[in-house]
């Protein structure tokens, strides 16, 4: 999410969200070529996806902490971007934990296949 010029109500990045969801497909795309069975296809979807906003948001951290360190230094200005920065911290975090089971399961396929190879 972007704040807009007026300080006003969050609005959607399109934009964001399409460049997002390209990465999550890219990953999608490239296990599919690979051969990667449908039995894992849940775990492909949740790897994807963690995966996909993972990247979007390590983004969206460092473009809050840019614009932290370019305000205004007065204390609401530094609460404010502390709190921007603690959503997009927050954000991470969901997906970190997320992530963790279904990419072990992919990754434990991938070492089989290699040693089958």
């Amino acid at each position: 999410m972007s704040m807009n010029s007026s300080d006003g109500p969050a609005e959607p990045d399109k934009m964001q969200a399409r460049r997002t969801a390209l990465m999550a497909h890219a990953v999608v795309a490239k296990l599919k070529v690979m051969g990667l069975p449908k039995e894992l296809d849940a775990e492909l979807a949740s790897l994807s996806t963690d995966l996909g906003d993972l990247w979007s948001a390590q983004a969206e951290l460092g473009e809050r902490l840019e614009g932290f360190l370019k305000s205004a230094s007065d204390w609401e200005a530094v609460g404010d971007g502390l709190v921007d920065m603690r959503v997009a911290i927050d954000h991470l975090q969901w997906h970190v934990r997320s992530v963790r089971r279904p990419m072990t399961r992919v990754t434990q396929y991938a070492y089989k296949q290699a040693s089958e190879t």
